[in-house]
Order: structure tokens, then sequence, then C-alpha cells
């Protein structure tokens, strides 16, 4: 599949989101897409979950080959925990991408992911079918890692179908409940706790999972969501 010309013409429509503290650090990071007028950035909750300016945490938006240091404080005026949605609005405008009515997704269609895996600084584009979809979501037979969450599902045209929030597999699932379990069960070894080094050890692992099948947020979904995603939405 080449999808050259269609990444050509959105590329810098896709942005990194980043939730800051008071002194800068990243405490976050994930990928996100500007749409309608070019002010407004859609993304995933969870890429900016507590990322309101309060306490000094604040959320950011780096546009593509753009320094850290020169990102633009976002404000997010709109979230939905349940669908894992948020909108974001910028102080100046980007470029934006067009949004595709999403029922038009069937099985085998190509489509393409663009995001921030792993906080590259460039990003990365990942060619991808459709694996499945319904309402509720659409699965693709690409590996998405962390910081891809946010970022936008292409079609072959270029169009934004979907928004990427998660990877597949019982095995992070697995790891996920080994890392809530409460370390007071446990004594000290050392002076140290086994079920934190424990902890630590499978946020990175459950961060550098690869397993092959992705899930985005159908943009119908999105426009259900939020009324500037809908008054961009293009018919099928």
């Amino acid at each position: 599949m080449d999808f050259s010309q269609a990444f050509a013409r959105i590329h810098d429509a896709v942005v990194q989101v980043l939730v800051l503290d008071a002194t800068n650090n990243p405490l976050s990071f994930g990928s996100g897409v500007v749409f309608g007028s070019g002010t407004t950035v859609l993304t995933c909750n969870h890429c900016v979950s507590g990322g309101g300016v309060v306490g000094g945490v604040q959320t950011v938006v780096r546009l593509r080959n753009t320094p850290v240091n020169q990102a633009l404080q976002a404000t997010i005026v709109a979230t939905d925990q349940q669908r894992d949605l948020a909108v974001l609005q910028l102080p100046q405008p980007g470029q934006p991408a067009p949004l595709r009515d999403s029922s038009t997704v069937k099985v085998g269609h190509f489509a393409f992911a663009v995001g921030f895996p792993m906080g590259l600084p460039s990003g990365a584009a990942l060619s991808a079918h459709i694996a499945g979809a319904d309402a509720a979501s659409i699965r693709i037979d690409s590996s998405v890692n962390h910081g891809n969450s946010g970022g936008p599902l292409f079609n072959e045209q270029g169009q934004v179908i979907g928004i990427v929030n998660a990877k597949h597999g019982n095995l992070s699932a697995f790891l996920n409940a080994v890392q809530q379990h409460k370390s007071n069960a446990f004594g000290l070894i050392g002076g140290i706790d086994p079920i934190q080094v424990l902890k630590q050890l499978i946020g990175e692992m459950k961060n550098n999972l690869n397993l092959g099948i992705g899930y985005a947020i159908p943009m119908n979904v999105a426009a259900a969501f939020s009324p500037l995603v809908q008054a961009n939405l293009q018919a099928p």
C-alpha cells in the first residue's frame, strides 16, 4: 500500500499532545489531529486526563517539526471518559485534516495511522487494513504503541475515519491486574518493596507491548460526542 501522497497532504495535521508538570517535564504524551478551522484538536481523554492548568499542570500541543519549548498551550474544551475522547482549543490555527463518516468503513479496506509512538519527536506512520468494524470500534491489523493514542486513523484518501485509542492483548490485561495488586501483602526485601519494583517493570512492559492489533474510535462516535466534530464530518 502506497499512501505517500495522502500522507503528504495531511501530515502537518497530526500533532503531539503532552501533559507537563510545573517544571515542564512531561507527565504523559499522546497524539491528536487538528480539524475544522484549524484551532481545534481531537484526541483521547486518557491523553489529557488531569491536564487542566491546575497546580502548574498544563496540556500543550506540539506541531510537527516544532521543538517542545515552542509547543502551544491548549485549553481542554470537552471530554468524555466513557468514549475516551477530548477536544482541545489552540491559540492559533494549524493545518486541519478532513473528517469522514465512518459508516463507510469495511473489513479489508486500506488505512494508515499517524502519531507519535514512544514519544518519537518526528512521529511515524503505520500502514494497516481494517480487520473489524462495528458502531463502537474499528480494529486494524497494525501494532500501535504507547504514544499512538489520540492519533488519527486515515482511510486511503487521507480522511480521518477514527481515533486510535488502544492495543489488543490478554497479556496487557493480565499485567494491568498484577500492577494494581496491593503491595502490603508482601514484605520488604533489603528495604525494597518488590511489588513496587514489579509495578514499574510492568508499566514499561505494557508501554512496549507490540501485539499486532490496534483499536480506533469510529468518527461517528466522535461526532456524537462533539458538535464541532459533527459540523465538520463529511457525509458518506
